[in-house]
């Protein structure tokens, strides 16, 4: 073949390139109507409703409008749309009813821009499913905590949910009034510890929703300081005189170390009330008052005194 055939034969090569190419512009660069489907995937179902595949597999017809580029490319990407169950599916006599109108915004925003949704699928779709046995329990810890040097717990340490929905066996859910969490124990030796716990890990045999709580464990270095608190009397008899032993009682307390040198012996106040004695009675508890939120725990030694009345 000589040059000049060559260059006919690779001229028209590109010439028929260059048609195709144009042909296929033109063509799936207009605007088209096709009808498609969309998978639906759940999100949110309640502990106690297990879907049949039928109802966990539904597919939604639906009629769009976009170019020829964005529809060839949804034949190669397969089109999913989360819903949130509990949002989206109503109950209706026992049963469970999808309606695809209602999830036509969401079915929107999955599909993207530059769709145009033209028809959903009108006719309610009725689920079939299965219901077990559920019910709301407290949660109960079942675990040592153990505080690292001069830590000690500050506050109440808890699980940030106080009680949690249980599905599975009629018999087994019966049984169970609190729903005890049992994990290793451990210790703490910071201000603040989050331990997340996988309760179904616990009861596999259960569903359990929220599947994760988190025990909270607040603590801070504490210490301990002591003062010696006169006892005050009140309702002194007029007609005789009151004698206290011992007079002085000590004060025990416990704070964080960081608020130690913020407490003195005025945040105290130790008294007995002479009308609290009944007849010839004549030891009594001290009653200890204090008004400094720095104080986390105090306490009197001795625990008793007496009361002596001189007419």
């Amino acid at each position: 073949m000589s040059r000049s055939n060559y260059r006919t034969f690779f001229l028209f090569i590109a010439f028929t390139i260059a048609a195709a190419v144009l042909w296929f512009l033109f063509r799936y660069n207009n605007t088209y109507e096709e009808y498609v489907e969309v998978a639906i995937e759940w999100n949110n179902v309640p502990v106690d409703v297990e879907l049949s595949d039928s109802a966990r597999n539904i597919k939604v017809p639906i009629k769009i409008k976009s170019s020829g580029f964005r529809l060839l490319w949804l034949h190669y990407e397969d089109m999913k749309v989360p819903l949130d169950f509990k949002a989206i599916v109503k109950t209706n006599n026992g049963n469970l009813v999808f309606n695809p109108e209602l999830a036509r915004t969401a079915i929107d925003r999955a599909l993207g821009d530059g769709i145009d949704i033209l028809e959903v699928e009108a006719n309610p779709i009725t689920m079939a499913y299965q219901q077990f046995a559920s019910k709301e329990l407290p949660l109960e810890k079942d675990f040592k905590i153990n505080f690292e040097g001069s830590f000690k717990e500050y506050g109440a340490s808890s699980f940030d949910v106080k009680q949690v929905k249980i599905t599975g066996n009629d018999e087994l859910i019966k049984e169970l009034k609190v729903l005890k969490v049992k994990i290793d124990d451990f210790t703490v030796g910071d201000s603040l510890v989050a331990k997340t716990i996988n309760l179904n890990a616990l009861y596999p045999d259960l569903k359990i929703d929220p599947a994760e709580v988190t025990y909270t464990v607040r603590a801070a270095e504490m210490t301990e300081g002591s003062f010696k608190i006169p006892v005050t009397v009140n309702n002194r008899p007029v007609d005789g005189t009151v004698k206290v032993i011992p007079d002085m009682v000590t004060v025990i307390f416990i704070s964080k170390l960081v608020d130690y040198d913020s407490i003195d012996k005025t945040d105290f106040k130790v008294t007995v009330d002479i009308d609290d004695l009944e007849n010839d009675e004549a030891t009594v508890v001290p009653v200890l008052t204090y008004d400094n939120e720095k104080i986390n725990t105090a306490r009197v030694q001795p625990q008793f005194v007496q009361i002596l009345v001189i007419q």
